[in-house]
């Protein structure tokens, strides 16, 4: 499955510059891009390789700004679900109940009679 995977992959690459190098030897006049900083002559596939590559360059951009802000946001979703886990982890170290009177180290609430005071 690999190796007819490859092969198509080698047949449409292929065919694509075929293509791509007929369309060039059928369209050699020359056009006129007019762009911001001033206007330049060239062959028609140049001109359009050139807006091809242009725009691939800007939506890559745009997909570098995207995945960068994704990561940033996956970054601080992990940070508060440390955060959370630690917490549980805290809580889980307390007693689910208040010892019972009379349990061990416990205080006693029961009242304290007070001792007679000596001397007059």
């Amino acid at each position: 499955m690999r190796a007819l995977r490859r092969a198509l992959a080698v047949v449409v690459c292929v065919g694509l510059l075929v293509a791509g190098w007929r369309f060039a030897a059928l369209h050699p006049q020359p056009v006129r891009v007019h762009y911001l900083l001033g206007e330049t002559e060239q062959s028609l596939w140049v001109a359009l390789v050139g807006a091809f590559v242009a725009g691939a360059a800007f939506v890559a951009g745009l997909a570098a700004l995207q995945l960068a802000r994704l990561s940033m946001l996956a970054r601080r979703y992990r940070k508060a679900a440390g955060r959370l886990e630690a917490e549980v982890h805290e809580l889980r170290n307390l007693p689910l109940a208040p010892a019972a009177p009379g349990e061990g180290d416990a205080v006693d609430d029961a009242p304290v009679a007070a001792a007679p005071l000596r001397g007059g």
